[in-house]
């Protein structure tokens, strides 16, 4: 039965399934049920057969951003009634988990094949949700595909933006599409976005001497996604607060290190502390909102 609809899943990025898999050594809610689902395993071991591996350490750093994000989200909240965009949601269970509020209106988004696959994922998985919508949205088409005038809406409330794992694919001047359609949403709504993926070349240079099966990572992400992403990072944290000052945006940083103490992959993963409390020490997520806002 799962099988069958499996071979359906066609359409979803390599990328995702590649997350995917790693989820499963987390506690992250729904993360080994949706690994389990699409067979993420059959394709890691695909990649294996090519000899296009991924370190064990990837789990730490995608268990990292999901978390930090969650966590800057849960600062940002201060208001009852919450409505949330997530950009390329992919394989993401951030819509299935959060969505158990009723209080929360959670919007995934992605490319019309991946959203509707989603769509039946997670259909399969906990049914329908008043409250879980799937918007087909290309986030680097212009005009903007966002969600501008929706009955789902409320214009008089604020809207948090998310996006994890997007920005990191994106050339610079898509990434500028990104931040463009996302200053028009924030000035029709108000709210902020949330982000891990503001990712630079410094921070990847320590990250592969923490780990230098990182460096295969990238190559191997480049080879199934067809993009040179190893092309696509900012030079350095100010190159990143340059260019987002230049959009519109006013940024803060947070240290990953901050969910130290949530990381769950260590022990089937066999990873040493030391190594995440390394790796983290390096990641940030990212809070931008409008300048003047």
């Amino acid at each position: 039965m799962v099988q069958s609809q499996v071979s359906s899943f066609d359409a979803i990025s390599p990328t995702a399934l590649m997350v995917a898999y790693t989820r499963q050594f987390t506690d992250i809610p729904y993360g080994k049920e949706l690994a389990q689902l699409v067979n993420a395993e059959s394709f890691i071991e695909q990649l294996q057969q090519k000899k296009l591996s991924q370190p064990s350490e990837v789990s730490v750093l995608v268990e990292a951003r999901y978390k930090a994000v969650n966590q800057v989200i849960s600062q940002h909240l201060q208001f009852e009634t919450t409505q949330i965009i997530e950009l390329a949601s992919g394989l993401l269970p951030r819509g299935m988990a959060m969505s158990q509020n009723q209080n929360i209106t959670f919007v995934e988004s992605d490319l019309p094949a991946m959203i509707s696959q989603k769509q039946q994922l997670v259909k399969r998985l906990i049914g329908e949700r008043q409250n879980l919508y799937f918007d087909a949205i290309d986030a680097t088409n212009q005009p903007s595909q966002f969600p501008l005038n929706v009955n789902y809406l409320h214009q008089n409330q604020p809207v948090v933006v998310l996006c994890e794992g997007l920005l990191t694919y994106l050339t610079l001047a898509e990434k500028q599409k990104v931040f463009a359609n996302v200053r028009e949403i924030l000035r029709v709504y108000g709210g902020v976005w949330i982000t891990p993926d503001l990712t630079t070349f410094d921070g990847l240079n320590q990250l592969r001497q923490i780990s230098p099966g990182l460096q295969r990572l990238n190559q191997t992400a480049s080879n199934v996604s067809g993009r040179a992403i190893n092309n696509y990072h900012f030079e350095n944290i100010d190159h990143v607060k340059q260019f987002a000052y230049e959009q519109g945006f006013d940024i803060k940083e947070y240290s990953m290190l901050e969910v130290m103490n949530q990381i769950t992959c260590l022990k089937p993963l066999g990873i040493e502390p030391e190594v995440v409390k390394s790796m983290l020490a390096i990641g940030s997520t990212f809070v931008l909102t409008l300048c003047n806002s």
